[in-house]
């Protein structure tokens, strides 16, 4: 600790470098142990399963991993003998919530359907009143009650205790509060967190379209379920058994089940949705690796001035080994260091960390404010952090220390010169270098792809013209609408908003652009597959009438929706160019038909439209199919309206409208379509962002790094370039020579990160918007911003050299 202390400068770089590439990891590593590692707040989470189907018919874009049908929940539950019980649960339902005789708007909020054992299965108690009992989901509609989520049972109503039996409306319904779930409890789930749990009997009440199905229906695939294994059962006895009540049940229930098996999978591999959990875990990985090579070039750094360090004490470390102190004992003394700088390394990286997640979780959209996740600093974060100073303490430390113990006696007694002996001792500094460049370098050119993804993604074109579009996003279920009444409300908010000033053009649709829309598989006329699972799919997208006239898109072939395509007339759709070149090559599709697997009355092909983007600004082109809203009803729409000024004015309009109208539909997603795609790119946005800083980390990282060890060979050479000097060697010559030695390694790095960066690239071009993986600018830019600032670090110290005074290095030892 003394001789830290005795060299401060040493001691502070070592410290600062070490914990920029602790905290990175630390800031990367929180994200991702909110998103897999978190351990879910139930009892014995390790004895918990969930039961999956497997569906060759029906399969998503998404994969063939679904949920359960309630009735066949009920069934598995029945039969089993491995399971001591079986719980289900819906995805988030978005539900407008309000407190009568209270003065707050009403607010959306997110809130699962449950079975009535899921608390019971899960092992979790309340922190106030109770949990839902059997007798109250038993039959439909006829006990709204609801379990309150910690967090929201704090903000709206301040944690007072007279909350349990108190009335809340959610969809204009009553419900009634019977228990407060504990703090910290959301659920199985890592994203999108309910904050309020209702009996699985309601769902008829909350969603009066498409719920009532859920519970009768066996094609009705909504319930995620969580069962309890039996003392002594494995996963693969209970599958087993689980599977064969599927056969059995497909054997009775034929048409909905048919291809349909079942899955058991540890609960905790369910926390996300399966079909996004590979791609959340590619995008991790990658932010992993990148603020992997950070910390290595760190640790390099490191490495680098430990060794210029021990060279230094040279004659010190040769006179404790003659004064006897054995060489394991040095070593010991110098990896002991080497933990305590990485220990305070740690502990500011740790500062680092925290600092960093605040800032990531700062930049987060809107979108995801409301949806409660939590980028928790928690005992794995710390481990994490403990564990990486300490690994990276010996790592750093034990080659240097190494080489420090093999000191040549004699002659470092002697006051020997170093330079054949420094030259060697060099070569491992030289690799650190050449590593640190080339890492540097892939973390460069990885941001720079990045980055200019995020550019090129501006530039795409959607398809249709996005200036003067606005959207903004209602759910009539959410106000209390059914379907008669709901129909009439679109139908009057369509005609009133077509009337105010600045409106050119209004449409309903049930898309928003460039998120979630719904694939369906279809069957082609004369060419239907002999197995649905091998149905293509198409997106499906339900539109009023001008909706094409607001997007700009016009009708290319046939005809628009009319008032004439109503509930009882002939069932009709357009279709994309996309699906008519690839399903009626150098044929007209006007008049042919199709239909939805999920049908049996096919539908008319009345007309065809431009392709544009739908799910995503990378995309292929995708067909996609187009129903008319009058024939297709549908409570979850987006208002399309085409401005003829400012759309950001426009739609300020269009709320206060809306709110006129009715002031109980909960109204989302208010902005322009510009802003709305802006929105889809966070990801990207994060991701570019998180990794310029990173790749600047590593860039100054790796240029102190080439600093320091030319500043440590000028130091080791003075008498030799004296000595040329003093030979007619003139200032230019040696600047020339110091140079030549930095960036020599600066260039095989460069070509060692080049190598690298294409393999990085090549794995990373499903993540790229608009740039080829092996993008030119971006690897030329980043191997001459590094070469640049190369440049500098070798510079600086090589001026330093040509302006000694040969004189005075001739009388150096």
């Amino acid at each position: 600790m003394r001789t830290l202390v005795k060299t401060p400068a040493f001691t502070l770089a070592a410290i600062v470098s070490l914990a920029l590439g602790i905290g990175a990891n630390t800031t990367i590593f929180t994200l991702l142990n909110t998103l897999f590692l978190n351990p879910l707040p139930v009892a014995k989470p390790s004895e918990l399963v969930a039961v999956l189907t497997v569906a060759s018919k029906n399969a998503t874009q998404f994969g063939n991993l679904l949920p359960l049908s309630y009735p066949n929940l009920k069934d598995f539950r029945e039969r089993n003998v491995v399971l001591t019980d079986l719980a289900g649960y819906s995805p988030p339902l978005a539900l407008s919530l309000s407190v009568p005789g209270a003065t707050e708007e009403p607010q959306r909020v997110f809130a699962q359907l449950v079975t009535g054992n899921y608390f019971d299965v899960l092992g979790v108690h309340t922190a106030a009143g109770r949990v839902f009992t059997p007798d109250e989901d038993r039959t439909p509609g006829t006990h709204p009650v609801a379990v309150m989520g910690y967090g929201l049972w704090q903000r709206r109503f301040g944690g007072r205790a007279d909350v349990i039996g108190q009335t809340i409306t959610l969809n204009r319904r009553s419900f009634t509060i019977v228990g407060v779930a504990p703090e910290g409890f959301k659920g199985v789930t890592s994203m999108f967190g309910p904050e309020l749990w209702l009996p699985s009997m309601m769902a008829p009440q909350l969603q009066p379209k498409q719920s009532g199905s859920w519970l009768d229906e066996r094609a009705a695939v909504v319930f995620n379920t969580a069962g309890r294994l039996k003392p002594g059962v494995t996963i693969a006895q209970a599958e087993a058994n689980l599977k064969t009540i599927a056969r059995a049940l497909e054997q009775e229930y034929p048409e909905p089940n048919a291809g349909r098996n079942v899955t058991v999978l540890p609960i905790t591999e369910t926390t996300i949705f399966p079909g996004m959990r590979g791609m959340l875990m590619l995008a991790g990985g990658v932010l992993m690796a990148i603020v992997g090579l950070v910390l290595l070039i760190a640790c390099s750094n490191v490495a680098n001035l430990l060794l210029a360090r021990a060279a230094a004490r040279r004659q010190e470390i040769a006179v404790r080994l003659a004064l006897g102190a054995t060489r394991v004992r040095l070593m010991r003394q110098l990896v002991t260091e080497s933990l305590v700088l990485g220990a305070a390394g740690g502990a500011l990286g740790f500062m680092f960390g925290t600092w960093g997640r605040d800032l990531l979780w700062a930049a987060r959209p809107a979108m995801v404010a409301n949806n409660f996740v939590e980028l928790k600093i928690d005992g794995h974060v710390f481990v994490f952090a403990l564990v990486l100073s300490l690994v990276t303490g010996v790592v750093f430390g034990m080659m240097p220390a190494l080489r420090a113990s093999r000191v040549d006696l004699v002659g470092a007694l002697k006051l020997e010169p170093l330079c054949a002996a420094g030259r060697r001792r060099l070569s491992l500094a030289n690799v650190l270098v050449v590593g640190q460049v080339a890492l540097s370098l892939v973390a460069l050119i990885t941001a720079a792809l990045f980055l200019r993804s995020l550019q090129r993604a501006h530039t795409i074109d959607l398809g249709y013209g996005t200036k003067p579009l606005a959207v903004v996003s209602v759910n009539l279920a959410q106000g209390g609408y059914d379907e008669i009444r709901g129909r009439q409300f679109a139908r009057d908010v369509r005609d009133r908003i077509a009337l105010v000033p600045g409106i050119d053009a209004v449409s309903w649709s049930t898309n928003l652009p460039l998120w979630a829309n719904q694939y369906r598989r279809i069957a082609i006329e004369g060419r239907e597959s002999a197995k649905q699972a091998d149905a293509p799919l198409a997106v499906s997208v339900t539109v009023d009438l001008e909706y094409f006239k607001v997007l700009g898109l016009g009708v290319m072939r046939g005809r628009d929706f009319t008032d004439a395509d109503r509930e009882r007339s002939m069932p009709v759709a357009i279709v994309n160019e996309r699906m008519a070149e690839r399903y009626w090559p150098n044929q007209d599709p006007i008049g042919r038909t199709f239909r939805f697997d999920s049908e049996t009355i096919p539908r008319h092909i009345v007309g065809v439209v431009k392709t544009i983007k739908y799910q995503t600004l990378g995309e292929t082109p995708q067909p996609a199919v187009y129903l008319p809203l009058r024939q297709n009803y549908a409570d979850g729409l987006v208002l399309y309206v085409r401005a003829t000024g400012d759309p950001a004015r426009a739609i300020g309009t269009v709320q206060r409208e809306l709110r006129a109208m009715d002031g109980q539909v909960p109204l989302e997603n208010a902005a322009s379509i510009d802003d709305i795609i802006d929105q889809s790119l966070w990801m990207v946005r994060i991701a570019a962002g998180l990794l310029a800083v990173f790749g600047a980390l590593a860039l100054a990282l790796a240029s102190v790094g080439l600093y320091g060890l030319v500043a440590y060979s000028v130091n080791q050479r003075r008498r030799e370039l004296g000595v040329r000097m003093a030979l007619g060697a003139g200032r230019v010559d040696v600047l020339r020579l110091v140079l030549r030695d930095g960036m020599g390694l600066v260039a095989i790095g460069l070509v060692a990160g080049l190598g690298l960066s294409l393999v990085v690239s090549r794995a990373l071009a499903s993540l790229l918007l608009g740039v080829n993986a092996s993008d030119p600018i971006s690897f030329a830019g980043a191997s001459l911003l590094l070469a640049a600032v190369a440049f500098i670090g070798s510079y600086l110290p090589a001026r330093r050299a040509s302006r000694l005074d040969p004189l005075l290095a001739l009388r150096e030892p």
